[in-house]
């Protein structure tokens, strides 16, 4: 089974080893995604998260442009086995020289500094998808802003009414004009409808489950994954326990990934979903321990009655008939 994975966070975990004194590698390493581990499972495609946590004594920028100068070392290391893409037609054409294929992503808007020329900057050096913002607000926009208390089951309050600023409007559009993919995880409920009236392409929610079945702020209201499926974008399933589970829980099951696949293609079409796992960016206990697992979750889709061409689109096709079409 093809594999096309929407966000790890393995580049910046890479990072941080180099920073400790204990350098782990690409090829092959302890974390949850590695090349030995992509090529056993049969991935065609990683996408790669430049992960950015605005409140670290860096300057945001810099340490961005610190992350892809990894990425782009590690690419070159492994080139045999992997390519990085810029465009649609690169994906096909590494699968026909038996390559997988790696797609540069920015999870944190912010590390623009509101500057569209730093926007301009990560595109030329090949970012093609860009989260608004990650857990705090930013010059672009806010997330679903946690308040003090916590409901019956454990999960914090919040206030979802804070969406876009003027400036992350011109993002916005100057994201289309380029073709880079707008990603609405970690985004307000009202930024995610700001992005839906003020575009016109489809976008994505790379990493967030369906909050029917837990009520994260993260996850996707029903009206929300029916939008992005009508819009022709994608949402890419998260293993974290506390995005899959009614109570607040960390323990990750391929049953419950099952569940809340049923409920995203049951509410917005088969069409809609894809792979988000969230690797080296989630902890807990996960029955998927590491992407060379992945049958594990394709067998529970089986179980949960998909087909296996259903099971094929969620795997991989759903993400690449989307990128094909914004990139």
């Amino acid at each position: 089974m093809k594999i096309i994975d929407m966000h790890c966070d393995t580049i910046s975990e890479l990072w941080e080893s180099r920073r400790s004194g204990n350098p782990q590698q690409l090829s092959e390493n302890n974390l949850h995604v590695d090349i030995k581990k992509m090529k056993k499972a049969d991935y065609m495609l990683q996408n790669f998260a430049m992960y950015i946590d605005l409140k670290k004594d860096l300057d945001s920028f810099e340490y961005v442009c610190s992350l892809i100068d990894v990425f782009y070392e590690e690419m070159q290391k492994n080139k045999n086995d992997i390519r990085v893409i810029k465009t649609y037609e690169e994906i096909p054409q590494n699968e026909k020289n038996g390559k997988m294929s790696a797609l540069l992503t920015i999870e944190e808007g912010g590390c623009c500094k509101g500057k569209i020329e730093n926007l301009e900057k990560l595109y030329a050096l090949g970012a093609r998808m860009m989260t608004l913002t990650w857990n705090y607000p930013n010059e672009l926009a806010s997330p679903n802003l946690p308040q003090k208390e916590t409901d019956a089951d454990g999960f914090f309050r919040f206030d979802s009414t804070k969406g876009l600023t003027k400036t992350g409007y011109a993002f916005v559009q100057r994201m289309e004009e380029l073709g880079m993919i707008i990603d609405v995880s970690h985004l307000s409920d009202a930024g995610f409808w700001e992005i839906a009236d003020c575009t016109k392409k489809p976008f994505v929610a790379s990493h967030s489950n369906a909050r029917a079945l837990c009520r994260h702020a993260r996850n996707l209201t029903d009206d929300m994954i029916k939008t992005i499926a009508q819009r022709g974008g994608v949402i890419g399933l998260n293993y974290y326990g506390c995005f899959l589970n009614a109570k607040n829980d960390s323990a990750s099951t391929v049953a419950k990934i099952a569940e809340h696949a049923r409920h995203i293609t049951n509410t917005g079409g088969i069409e809609c979903l894809g792979l988000g796992s969230d690797f080296d960016g989630i902890d807990g206990s996960l029955e998927i321990a590491d992407c060379s697992q992945m049958e594990k979750l394709f067998d529970a889709l089986q179980a949960a009655g998909f087909s296996q061409s259903a099971i094929e689109k969620i795997a991989y096709q759903n993400v690449l008939n989307a990128y094909k079409e914004i990139l």
